[in-house]
């Protein structure tokens, strides 16, 4: 019903994303092959359904990134087929991927990270063939902002307005994967 869906060619399709069924939407749409910009931005699984695409080739990829888990470690939250932030863990914190983890990721997949959004949530990736004078890839240390989003809430579901590296503590018994080391860990072993 929005003007936007009718003025454009667009395609929406509602469905609940997993790494299972994201190359099947993209078939069933019309969607293979070259595509111009890829956002992955689902406040879970983001790493692992970027992961599974391989029904499509995009040019760029913005993906979401958990600004909490810091600039240290390529973590991701483990898969879980039916992960939804906010009953994964009262904070609404423990969810998505390290920007690092997603720099390993797109390494293996032929992107280059080019930068960061200035919120700190967003990062942008372009496919390694693209890049030139103008466009060149910056390191994870270079690229990362920390959020300043005040997201976290109590086990009651009320905003507590906690900022920078004291969310962190909030999550700190919760386990992430290393896919570097391919390995679970808890957030508060991690070295």
């Amino acid at each position: 019903n929005q003007d936007i869906y009718w003025k454009y060619d667009i395609t929406a399709v509602a469905t609940f994303i997993t790494k299972e069924n994201i190359n099947t939407i993209f078939k069933s749409n019309h969607f293979i092959e070259e595509i111009g910009l890829l956002s992955v931005d689902i406040d879970g699984n983001d790493y692992w359904v970027w992961e599974a695409i391989n029904t499509v080739n995009p040019a760029i990829v913005v993906a979401e990134y958990n600004s909490v888990f810091g600039s240290e470690h390529a973590i991701t939250v483990p898969y879980d087929a039916s992960f939804y932030r906010t009953e994964q863990h009262f904070s609404n914190l423990y969810f998505g991927a390290s920007l690092k983890a997603l720099h390993f990721l797109a390494e293996k997949k032929g992107y280059a990270l080019v930068g960061c959004n200035s919120n700190g949530n967003n990062c942008f990736f372009v496919r390694k063939d693209l890049l030139n004078d103008k466009v060149k890839a910056v390191a994870v240390p270079e690229a990362y902002i920390e959020s300043r989003f005040r997201e976290s809430r109590d086990a009651h579901g009320n905003l507590t307005f906690i900022s920078g590296k004291d969310r962190i503590s909030l999550i700190a018994s919760l386990k992430v994967m290393d896919v570097e080391k391919g390995k679970e860990v808890l957030i508060k072993d991690l070295n």
